[in-house]
C-alpha cells in the first residue's frame, strides 16, 4: 500500500475549496492567459505579471480573496513557507539578535527605540541584513532617532532591497 501523502492531500483541498481542481476550466485559463501575454510580449517580465495579476485581484476579486489566492498559489508552486512567515522569522531574528523592538515592512526595517543607535551597532545590524542576502541602501538609512515635537517620531532605520 502506497503512503498517503499528507501534502498533496492538502494541496488538492485548497484547490478544492478554490474551485480550481477542474483540470479542463483550469486549463481553459491557462491557455487564455497565456494567450493573452503572447499578444502583449512573449518575453515578458515576471515583475509585470505579477503586478498585473497583483491588479487583477484588486480590481476584480477583492482583498478579502488574497489570503485564499496566496495559500492556492503556494500549494501550486510547492512553497511550504509563505513569504509573510519568512518576514515574520527575519524580524524575530533581529529583535533577538538586537535585543530591540522593531516594525518591518517589505523594504525597511525601524528600530522603534527612542535614542540613537551607536555607530558600532548600526553597522552589525546593516551587516546581519546584508548577510541575509538583502542590498542596505545606507542614503536612505539613519541610525538617529529624531522628534519633530507635536509631531511624530523617526526612528533608526535601515532600508534594504532583495
Amino acid at each position: 500500500m502506497n503512503q498517503f501523502n499528507v501534502h498533496k492531500w492538502k494541496n488538492n483541498q485548497l484547490l478544492k475549496e478554490a474551485g480550481l481542481l477542474n483540470e479542463n476550466q483550469v486549463s481553459q485559463v491557462v491557455k487564455a492567459i497565456d494567450s493573452a501575454i503572447s499578444s502583449v510580449d512573449d518575453s515578458l517580465s515576471y515583475k509585470v505579471l505579477a503586478s498585473a495579476v497583483a491588479q487583477i485581484l484588486k480590481n476584480e476579486y477583492g482583498s478579502h480573496n488574497f489570503d485564499p489566492f496566496m495559500e492556492v498559489l503556494h500549494a501550486e508552486l510547492g512553497i511550504d513557507k509563505s513569504l509573510n512567515e519568512s518576514e515574520a522569522d527575519f524580524a524575530n531574528e533581529f529583535k533577538e539578535k538586537f535585543d530591540v523592538r522593531t516594525s518591518l515592512t517589505s523594504d525597511k526595517i525601524e528600530v522603534l527605540e527612542r535614542e540613537d543607535i551607536d555607530e558600532d551597532t548600526f553597522e552589525e545590524m546593516i551587516k546581519f541584513i546584508e548577510d541575509k542576502g538583502y542590498t542596505v541602501d545606507r542614503k536612505q538609512s539613519d541610525r538617529y532617532h529624531e522628534v519633530e515635537p507635536g509631531e511624530r517620531d523617526f526612528f533608526p532605520r535601515i532600508k534594504f532591497s532583495k
